[in-house]
């Protein structure tokens, strides 16, 4: 089985919750976002502003039909370097 790639993201305010989650829903691919033990989809407006701002996120990109590079390219403002 491969494993999943991650990413770490920093939303720092709901504005930005909006802009990256509209981002995500332009992709096909199905990607998930996690703190902690907690783990939503990653295109659920709902579902990443529970996770809340100000903290680093896991974008797990679970199935990214090859628009990986894309995907990051476009999540680039919002993608922390390591």
């Amino acid at each position: 089985m491969e494993s999943v790639r991650s990413v770490k993201i920093y939303l720092n305010n709901a504005d930005e919750i909006w802009k990256f989650v509209n981002i995500i829903r332009k992709f096909s691919g199905e990607y998930d976002l996690a703190a902690g033990s907690y783990t939503v989809d990653a295109k659920s407006i709902l579902g990443v502003c529970a996770l809340g701002t100000k903290k680093t996120l896991e974008l797990k990109l679970v199935d990214p039909k090859g628009e990986e590079n894309r995907l990051l390219s476009a999540l680039g403002q919002y993608v922390i370097q390591e």
